[in-house]
């Protein structure tokens, strides 16, 4: 694993963020003052929430190495009052579309700490979210995604442990709500999580050509577990929600069958993973596009999965098969 990690460091740069969205960035004046916490926050905002002020006051106050808020667009009226309040805050602009994915690939780009929290201004945020013991606690477990328990507005739980399965020769994720402390789940859940930032470059971030949010999370959560790194829930970290959780939209769709073909359907061959030329025709089943659109995506699928062929540590089926001893 060690050549394989240091390969990966090599090929970071070519990989990570292939595809940098158009964006202001303003603020983010450097504070004299030591940092308490090796770990930068990415804020994401959805534009309407009623705390913003608390929650950058709040992890303004926390000892972050760097604060990042990312904005879902450009039109941000009260941008000014945030640069005179929050001098030493980061803000990330979009100029264009951009989904989830995208933006924490902007932010990541912005960020040289070795671990980011990557937050969202629907949960409370407050002075104690992340303390200095817990942050060494979750960086010596040295592990890509660590998931927090995550709690709905009324205190009831939220899922956050999901497992792969396979049902009629699909993919069939289940949900689970008791859960352990280092235990795996597939994916965190609207993205909320505490990453490594190292590690996160290395896997190549998430793919601007995803454009369904749950698909692009877990297309990366998956592309991650098949590369060798783990996601894991720990039971010390824990959020709320100040704010209705969003609904999450897992409709197939286009993007759908870009994971399909990323993830589920290439196979490992002499130490390396292939995307066949005969799992062409199951994809062209599952597809409702027209044959040359179909080609091109089975044809830029097939490129990807050869070019980073090596760094498979090994396939969906294994991965399905084994999932809790790997």
């Amino acid at each position: 694993m060690a050549d394989t990690a240091e390969n990966a460091m090599n090929i970071t740069s070519s990989i990570f963020n292939e595809r940098q969205i158009n964006c202001t960035i303003l603020g983010g004046r450097r504070s004299e003052e030591k940092s308490a916490l090796n770990v930068a926050a990415i804020l994401l905002n959805g534009g309407n929430s009623y705390l913003r002020m608390q929650n950058l006051e709040n992890l303004s106050k926390c000892g972050f190495e760097k604060i990042i808020s990312v904005e879902n667009d450009s039109k941000n009226f009260n941008l000014d009052d945030l640069l005179q309040n929050f001098p030493e805050v980061k803000f990330v602009i979009p100029l264009e579309n951009a989904v989830d994915g995208d933006l924490i690939n902007a932010a990541m780009a912005e960020i040289d700490s070795p671990y980011a929290l990557v937050l969202r201004d629907s949960i409370r945020i407050t002075r104690e979210i992340l303390t200095p013991q817990l942050s060494e606690k979750l960086a010596a477990q040295n592990i890509f995604c660590i998931v927090p328990r995550l709690f709905a507005q009324d205190k009831t739980a939220v899922p956050i442990k999901f497992i792969p399965g396979v049902k009629k020769s699909v993919l069939n994720i289940e949900s689970d709500f008791q859960i352990s402390d280092g235990e795996p789940t597939l994916y965190p859940f609207n993205f909320l999580g505490f990453y490594d930032t190292k590690k996160f470059k290395r896997l190549g971030g998430y793919d601007f050509a995803i454009k369904n949010p749950y698909w692009q999370n877990l297309d990366f959560a998956f592309r991650a577990w098949l590369w060798g790194e783990r996601i894991k829930i720990s039971t010390g970290l824990s959020f709320s929600y100040a704010e209705e959780i969003p609904l999450v939209d897992s409709t197939p769709d286009i993007s759908q069958l870009r994971f399909f073909l990323k993830n589920m359907a290439p196979v490992i061959k002499g130490g390396r993973a292939d995307l066949p030329l005969s799992k062409f025709f199951a994809f062209k089943m599952r597809s409702s596009c027209g044959i040359f659109e179909t080609l091109r995506q089975f044809s830029s699928a097939r490129n990807w999965v050869q070019k980073n062929g090596r760094r498979f540590a090994f396939d969906a089926f294994k991965l399905i098969n084994d999932w809790g001893k790997i």
